[in-house]
C-alpha cells in the first residue's frame, strides 16, 4: 500500500488511458507527458499499462508498507528519503520511511511510479482519472490519508537504473494539420515563425497560447470532427489551443497542425508565461522521434 502523507492540489491516478469509448464521448485521458510517465513506469519495473501518480503540484510525501523500487520523472524532479535521489532514476524505499517528491521552477507535472503499480479497480477498462467528467477508479484528486493498493513487486535489483532525462527545450515539432488548406500562406508562416506565450488558463485539457492572431478562411469553424492529443485548434478569435490528454472527443475549430507524440510533454510542461515556438516536420521524423523515445525506455526495462 501507498499511504499519502502530504499532497498538493490536483494529483491524480493515471495509466495509459481509456480506449474504445470515443464514440460514446468518453475521452482517452492518461498522462499529459507520456514519455515522462512511461519512463517512470519502466524504471520502477512496471508494465506500460500500469497505473502511477501524476503530480501537478509538489511536494508530495508518502510511505510504503513494504520495501519497493520507486521512480519519479519529469523536469527538475527528485526524491528525498534516506538520501537525495535524482529524477529519472530507480531507487529502493524502505517500509515506513517517508519519501518526498520535490521539483524546481521548471516542474509542472511529475510522475511517481512504484513497483507493482497501483491496483485500484479499473473503470471502463482504465484506472485513469478525468477530473472534468469525474471519471476513474478514484474520480477526484488524491489527498492526505489516501491508501492506494499495489500489485506484486518486482525485484529490488533495479535500483540505480537511470534514464537520460527528457529535453524540454527547443521548438515543438508539428506536422501539418487536416485543415491546413483553410489557412493562407501568410498565416502558416506566422504560425511556424512566431513565439506564443502559454496562458494561465492552460490545463490538462489543453495549452492555450497568446501570440499573433491566426485567421482561418470562412467562419473559422468546421463540421465537428474527431480530435487527438496534440491537435492545434484555432478558434474564431485566432488564439491557438494545443489539445492535451483530457481533450474533448470532437471539435468544431479547424486544426492548423498536430504536435508530434514525442513532443507532447514539451507543451504540457510549459508553465504560464513560457514561450513556445513550433517547427514543421514530416511524418517520417515524427515516427523516428517516437521510436527513439520508446527505445530509450525499453533499454532500462
Amino acid at each position: 500500500m501507498i499511504r499519502v502523507l502530504a499532497c498538493g492540489p490536483l494529483a491524480t491516478l493515471q495509466d495509459a488511458g481509456r480506449t474504445g469509448h470515443l464514440r460514446s464521448g468518453v475521452p482517452v485521458g492518461g498522462p499529459v507527458d507520456p514519455f515522462a510517465f512511461t519512463a517512470a513506469l519502466a524504471l520502477a519495473g512496471c508494465a506500460d499499462d500500469a497505473c502511477a501518480i501524476e503530480l501537478p503540484s509538489l511536494p508530495f510525501t508518502f510511505t510504503l508498507e513494504d520495501r519497493r523500487v520507486v521512480a519519479v520523472a519529469g523536469p527538475g524532479v527528485s526524491l528525498r528519503a534516506d538520501a537525495a535521489v535524482p529524477g529519472w532514476t530507480a531507487a529502493v524505499v524502505r517500509a515506513g520511511r517517508p519519501v518526498t517528491v520535490i521539483g524546481d521552477a521548471t516542474t509542472r507535472f511529475a510522475y511517481l511510479a512504484v513497483a507493482g503499480g497501483i491496483t485500484v479497480a479499473p473503470w471502463l477498462g482504465s484506472r485513469a482519472t478525468h477530473l472534468g467528467f469525474a471519471l476513474g477508479s478514484i474520480p477526484r484528486p488524491l489527498r492526505a490519508g489516501d491508501l492506494l493498493p499495489l500489485g506484486k513487486a518486482a525485484s529490488a535489483s533495479r535500483a540505480g537504473r537511470a534514464l537520460e532525462p527528457a529535453s524540454y527545450a527547443g521548438a515543438v515539432r508539428a506536422i501539418r494539420g487536416p485543415h491546413t488548406d483553410r489557412f493562407d500562406a501568410a498565416t502558416l508562416h506566422s504560425f511556424y515563425s512566431s513565439e506564443f506565450a502559454v496562458e494561465p488558463s492552460s490545463d490538462r485539457t489543453g495549452t492555450r497560447l497568446a501570440g499573433p492572431r491566426l485567421a482561418a478562411a470562412g467562419s473559422g469553424e468546421i463540421r465537428s470532427a474527431g480530435m487527438v492529443a496534440g491537435a492545434v485548434q484555432v478558434p474564431p478569435g485566432g488564439a491557438p489551443i494545443v489539445l492535451l490528454a483530457d481533450h474533448q472527443t470532437t471539435g468544431g475549430y479547424p486544426v492548423i497542425a498536430t504536435v508530434i507524440a514525442a513532443d507532447l510533454g514539451r507543451v504540457a510542461q510549459a508553465s504560464p508565461g513560457d514561450r513556445i515556438r513550433f517547427a514543421e516536420v514530416d511524418r517520417d521524423e515524427a515516427v523516428r522521434a517516437l521510436a527513439a523515445q520508446r527505445a530509450a525506455v525499453e533499454a532500462v526495462r
